[in-house]
C-alpha cells in the first residue's frame, strides 16, 4: 500500500515539473500588431479659404471699376430687399426656411465651407453689394468693405478677416465709389467734395445700408468692423487709425493689441487725431441709432501692401483687430 502511495506521489511530482516546464519554456504568445494612431484631422488652410471665398466674390465685382452702371434702389426695392436679408438671416442662424423670395434682379448662391452669399443676378447688375453669410456658429460680428475699388487692398483684408475670425457677415460695395468712370464728384465752392451717389459708405440710402440694417437689428450683439484706406501722405504720423464714430464702440484695446503685434503706429479718433473719424459714415449713424457698436478702420496704403505679402502679418492683424475666432 505505502508502494502505491509513493508511485502515486511520485508520479504527481513528475507531472507537475513537466507542466512547470513547459510553461516557463512555452513558446511566446505573438504579440498583437502595434497600434496606428490615427492622424488628427487636417486643419483646412486659411489662405485656401480666402482663395475659394475669392473665386465666388469676384464674378460679382466684374465691370465694377468702369462697366456697371451704378442705379438707386426705390424706396420698395430696398425694404423688400432688407427682408429678404432678415429672412435669409432666420436660414443661417437658426436653420429656418426663408418664406420669402429673392428680390427682382437678387439670388442666393450656396458657398462652401461657409454658407451662401446674396447678390445680385450677373445680367440684372447695379452696384447693390454682396452679402456673405456664414451658417452655423459664428461670432456675433459684420465686416464690411465699402471702398473695395477704390481702397485698394481693403477686400483682401475684408476676406481674411472673415475667413479667420469666424464672423457671421461680410459686407463689400461691387461698384467704384465714383461709378464707372472712376472720375472723383466736382467740387462745390469752397473746393469741397461732393458726396457721390455710388459711395455707400455715405449715400442716405442704399442696398449696402439696408443690409447693414438687416444684420444689426436681426444679430443680436452684433459688432461691425468697417474696412476703409487712405494715403500714406495724408496722415504721416500712422499706419492705422481707429473710430468709433461715435458709437458705444471702444477703440483702445484693439489699438493696443495692433500695436503690440505689428509694432505700428495706430491713432485713436478722436483723442489722438482729429480726422478719418467716420463721424459721417451712414452705417455708423444707423449702429448709433441702435445702440450698436461700431469700429471705423483706416489703414495706410503701405500697411495694407504690407499685410497683403506677409498672410501671417494678415492674420496676426485679424487677431489684434477683431479678437482670436471662435
Amino acid at each position: 500500500m505505502k508502494n502505491s502511495r509513493r508511485a502515486l506521489l511520485a508520479v504527481g511530482s513528475v507531472a507537475a515539473l513537466a507542466t512547470a516546464t513547459w510553461w516557463w519554456l512555452r513558446p511566446p504568445e505573438p504579440s498583437p500588431p502595434p497600434r496606428i494612431p490615427e492622424p488628427p484631422p487636417k486643419k483646412k488652410n486659411p489662405t485656401d479659404a480666402v482663395g475659394r471665398l475669392r473665386r465666388v466674390i469676384e464674378p460679382l465685382r466684374a465691370g465694377g471699376r468702369t462697366q456697371v452702371t451704378y442705379r438707386d434702389g426705390s424706396s420698395e426695392e430696398l425694404e423688400s430687399y432688407r427682408r429678404w436679408v432678415a429672412a435669409e438671416l432666420g436660414r443661417v442662424t437658426r436653420g429656418t426656411q426663408p418664406k420669402l423670395p429673392a428680390p427682382s434682379g437678387f439670388r442666393r448662391l450656396p458657398l462652401e465651407d461657409f454658407g451662401q452669399v446674396l447678390a445680385e443676378k450677373i445680367e440684372d447688375r447695379r452696384g447693390a453689394g454682396a452679402l456673405v453669410l456664414r451658417a452655423g456658429p459664428a461670432r456675433p460680428l459684420l465686416i464690411e468693405v465699402p471702398h473695395s475699388f477704390f481702397d485698394e487692398g481693403t477686400l483682401d483684408i475684408g476676406l481674411s478677416a472673415f475667413v479667420s475670425s469666424g464672423a457671421r457677415a461680410l459686407l463689400l460695395n461691387t461698384v467704384h465709389r465714383y461709378g464707372a468712370s472712376g472720375a472723383p464728384p466736382p467740387v462745390d465752392a469752397d473746393g469741397k467734395k461732393q458726396d457721390s451717389p455710388y459711395d455707400v459708405a455715405h449715400a442716405e440710402a442704399s442696398f449696402f445700408l439696408s443690409a447693414h440694417a438687416a444684420c444689426v437689428d436681426g444679430l443680436a450683439g452684433l459688432e461691425v468692423v468697417q474696412l476703409h484706406g487712405f494715403a500714406d501722405a495724408a496722415v504721416p504720423s500712422a499706419d492705422l487709425v481707429l473710430s468709433a464714430a461715435g458709437s458705444r464702440a471702444d477703440p483702445v484695446p484693439p489699438a493696443r493689441a495692433l500695436e503690440r503685434a505689428l509694432g505700428i503706429r495706430v491713432a485713436v479718433y478722436p483723442t489722438q487725431i482729429r480726422m478719418l473719424g467716420g463721424t459721417l459714415n451712414r452705417q455708423a449713424h444707423y449702429s448709433i441709432a441702435a445702440g450698436s457698436p461700431f469700429l471705423h478702420a483706416e489703414m495706410s496704403r503701405s500697411l495694407r501692401d504690407g499685410l497683403i505679402a506677409d498672410p501671417d502679418r494678415m492674420l496676426r492683424f485679424s487677431e489684434a483687430l477683431l479678437g482670436s475666432g471662435p
